[in-house]
């Protein structure tokens, strides 16, 4: 494991335990809610795990948090290099995202990109709204029931509380740019 995905893991884990216990929430308690079991948690809350990108959503989703609430952000001018920060992997290292930004707690930037020939699929808090921009090559999104082919720079915007799902059917890394928005966020804090 990197050094930096270390140093974010032990972040994540800190900042879990710290909003747990400022809800007054048990492991016993959060395990349940958030289908992720007590010893994962632990691990988490310790630094000793490094959790996939699921299980984090799911952590999130139980809690009613943004994912960047269990993130650091300073206030400042911020540069973040591609490839060189540190990310979260999916559960088969085809899909990964790096946080970048938070924005005034209602928003979240990240970078992904979805291995060759996989897809990746997640859901987020309810009242959240996703949009997503691909950099390059061609991605078929499948929100709900409904499929979407977009290409190069194409922008779509839908509701992250529904299930997505984002496939690669070529033979090359697709990047993205994502945006998370969520109503009421200050509620769940």
């Amino acid at each position: 494991m990197m050094e930096e995905n270390m140093e974010l893991y032990s972040q994540v884990g800190r900042n879990l335990r710290e909003i747990r216990r400022q809800r007054k929430i048990s492991l016993e308690e959060l395990a349940e809610k958030s289908n992720v079991s007590k010893l994962t948690l632990g691990k988490i809350e310790r630094g000793e795990a490094n959790p996939t990108l699921n299980i984090l959503w799911k952590i999130c989703r139980g809690l009613t948090i943004p994912l960047a609430s269990l993130l650091v952000f300073e206030e400042k001018t911020e540069v973040y290099r591609f490839g060189v920060d540190p990310h979260f992997n999916g559960p088969n290292n085809d899909w990964f995202v790096d946080p970048l930004f938070k924005t005034f707690g209602t928003m979240e930037w990240y970078r992904a990109c979805i291995e060759p020939n996989s897809e990746y699929s997640e859901f987020h808090l309810a009242g959240s709204e996703e949009t997503i921009l691909v950099l390059n090559g061609q991605l078929e999104i499948k929100v709900g029931k409904m499929h979407h082919l977009l290409h190069q720079w194409d922008v779509m915007k839908f509701k992250g509380e529904e299930m997505h799902t984002y496939i690669n059917r070529s033979d090359e890394k697709v990047h993205l740019m994502l945006s998370l928005t969520y109503k009421d966020v200050n509620q769940t804090l």
